[in-house]
This record gives C-alpha cells, sequence and structure tokens, in this order.
C-alpha cells in the first residue's frame, strides 16, 4: 500500500518548479482511506484546452473532485497538475464543504498521474475547489466550518510565472467565464503584469476566450477581507477548518 507520504511525492516531486506550491492538507488525512481504485469512468473530455506549449498555465476552480479529474485530464495533455485545496476535512456529516471525496479522488488519481511521463519543467495546471466558499448551508454551532478562500500568495507571483515562460493563464470553470471574487484578485495580479487571461467553460467545447479581469468594487474588497478575517476559521493542522462554538449564555 503506497503511503500518504509516498502521493504526496508524486504529485509534488522534488526539484519541480511548481511542486512547492502543493497544499500539503489533504494528504496528510489520507492515513484513513483504503487503497483506491483507478477510475477511467470520471476522467472528463476538455477539447478547448491546447496541449501545453510552455507557455500556458490552467487554473481550474470546478466543484469537488471535478478538479482533481480535469487535472488528470490535462496531464495527458503535457501539463502538471498542482492541488491547492487549503480546506481541511471534518465529520461527514456536519461539515460545511465535504472534501472528502476530493481527498478519495486524489488518491484513486495517482496511479495516472504516476504513469504520465511528464518534464519537470511541465507547465502548471493550478486544482481549486469551486465549492470552497460553502454551499449555503447553515453554519450553526457544532458544524465542522471549513470554508475557504483563495489568496494571491496561494499561488506562484507572476515574477515567477514570467521566468518560466508563462505568458498567459486559460481560466477553466464548470458554465461561467468570470472568475470568483476571491480569485480575481490573483488573476488581476497576473493580468497587470502582462500575462494574459483566457477563460473557458466545461459545458462548452468552444476554445478559450480572451477575458479581463476589471478592479473588484471597493465593498467587494472589504467584503473579501472581513470574511477572511472574521469568518474563516485556521485549522491548528494547516489550512482551514474547525469546530463552531456553541453559543455562549448570560
Amino acid at each position: 500500500m503506497i503511503s500518504p507520504e509516498q502521493i504526496f511525492e508524486i504529485w509534488a516531486p522534488d526539484g519541480a518548479p511548481w511542486s512547492p506550491w502543493v497544499k500539503p492538507v489533504l494528504f496528510a488525512h489520507m492515513t484513513r482511506l483504503p487503497d483506491a481504485a483507478e477510475r477511467h469512468d470520471l476522467i472528463p473530455e476538455i477539447p478547448g484546452i491546447p496541449p501545453a506549449d510552455q507557455r500556458t498555465a490552467i487554473l481550474i476552480d470546478l466543484p469537488g473532485y471535478g478538479g482533481v479529474w480535469a487535472g488528470i485530464a490535462l496531464a495527458g495533455c503535457g501539463y502538471r497538475p498542482v492541488p491547492l485545496y487549503n480546506a481541511a476535512p471534518g465529520p461527514t456529516d456536519c461539515s460545511l464543504v465535504d472534501v472528502w471525496p476530493i481527498v478519495h479522488a486524489l488518491a484513486a488519481a495517482t496511479g495516472f498521474l504516476r504513469a504520465q511521463p511528464l518534464p519537470w519543467a511541465a507547465p502548471p495546471a493550478f486544482l481549486l475547489d469551486a465549492s470552497r466558499r460553502g454551499a449555503g448551508i447553515a453554519a450553526l454551532p457544532g458544524w465542522f466550518d471549513n470554508r475557504s478562500v483563495s489568496f494571491p500568495t496561494d499561488f506562484p507571483g507572476a515574477g515567477h510565472l514570467l521566468s518560466h515562460g508563462i505568458r498567459r493563464v486559460i481560466l477553466l470553470q464548470e458554465d461561467r467565464l468570470d472568475p470568483q471574487p476571491d480569485l480575481a484578485h490573483t488573476l488581476r495580479g497576473w493580468q497587470a503584469a502582462g500575462i494574459e487571461m483566457h477563460a473557458a467553460t466545461l459545458v462548452s467545447a468552444a476554445p478559450p476566450r480572451p477575458i479581463v479581469i476589471q478592479r473588484p468594487r471597493f465593498y467587494r474588497w472589504v467584503w473579501h477581507r472581513l470574511l477572511t478575517t472574521l469568518c474563516l476559521r485556521r485549522n491548528p493542522q494547516g489550512g482551514f477548518g474547525g469546530i463552531l462554538p456553541e453559543a455562549s449564555a448570560g
């Protein structure tokens, strides 16, 4: 049986330029998993994404485990999947975001990734959970609050991308072209540095379209800061996740 440490090393191989950004949070919880069966049927076809050309990076923002299998599909096109999942898994029956399916998918997809002859310098395909901010479930006392957001510091800076030849980023989402508000902060910074922004969806076979990331309105920026500083719960073992306390009597 392959260990969680070995699984992490396959997703974050030593010396690869994008390995420092692979988040270890979910890999640390794989000790509770049985041997994962390979699932060829979950690997999607993504016809609109071009093969790796060393100047294009992909940012996959899909709900749940869909991003993992999309990353494996793109590994077949020459991109290296870079998991950025940063929410700790909690009890499956009372977590605001169920990330256990992502944990299982990462384990099940490891064999596919290991079989891909990717060069060390393969361009990245960053993986995010589009449901990271929660799915509208009421945050009640006793629930495990593992809602999260992405930060610009979760990604390589524009200078690092440019130094590795990246001149274009394609945002791949399920059915929308505009990025989620938290992700827009990162993409706007890359755009300001001269990196072209494109977007594509899984529901369309159309090629990626150029997009312009607008500066977030002031109230959205304030909401983003308040959410991250006051609402989200940091997990002592890394990432986001903690039990919501009971209201104190008084």
